[in-house]
C-alpha cells in the first residue's frame, strides 16, 4: 500500500516556500544597533571603578586602627596583604567591565545599565557606611 506522505503544518523551512508557519527571522534592528559604549555607559563603569577605589582606601584606613575595626566580609589574609587586596579590587573592576561589555555586545544594554545602577548603589552605600564608621570611632 502506498500511503500519502505526511504533511507538516505550522513550520516552514524558508520564507516563501508556500507552507504556512513560522521561521526564524533576524530583526533588522539587531544589525543596526550600536554595540559601542555611550557616555552614560562609561560614566556608570567609571562610577563602579571609583567605588572600588574608595572601598580599598576605606578598608586600608580601617585596618590602620585594628583596636576599633576589623574586616567583616573578606578573608583577613587577603585584606592584610595590600598588593593582593589591590589586585582583588582591580580584578573586580575588570570583571565588571567585561560583563558590561558582554551584555552590550549581545544587545542587552538596558540590563547592563540596570545591573550597573544596582552595583554602584550597593557599593556607594557600603563605602559611605565605612567612612561614617571611620569618622566616629567607638569610645573605649
Amino acid at each position: 500500500m502506498d500511503a500519502p506522505a505526511p504533511v507538516l503544518t505550522g513550520f516552514a523551512a524558508e520564507p516563501g516556500d508556500g507552507a504556512m508557519g513560522v521561521y526564524p527571522v533576524q530583526s533588522p534592528e539587531a544589525e543596526r544597533k550600536d554595540r559601542g559604549f555611550h557616555a552614560l555607559d562609561w560614566g556608570l563603569l567609571g562610577a563602579g571603578a571609583a567605588t572600588r577605589v574608595l572601598d580599598f582606601t576605606s578598608t586600608e584606613k580601617a585596618l590602620s586602627e585594628p583596636q576599633y575595626f576589623h574586616e567583616a566580609v573578606l578573608p583577613k589574609a587577603l585584606v592584610k596583604n595590600k598588593p593582593a587586596f589591590a589586585a582583588f579590587q582591580a580584578g573586580t573592576v575588570a570583571v565588571n567591565y567585561e560583563a558590561y561589555r558582554f551584555l552590550v555586545h549581545h544587545n542587552l544594554r538596558s540590563i547592563a545599565r540596570v545591573s550597573q545602577y544596582m552595583y554602584v548603589g550597593v557599593m556607594t552605600f557600603q563605602v559611605a557606611h565605612n567612612y561614617q564608621l571611620l569618622g566616629n570611632p567607638p569610645a573605649n
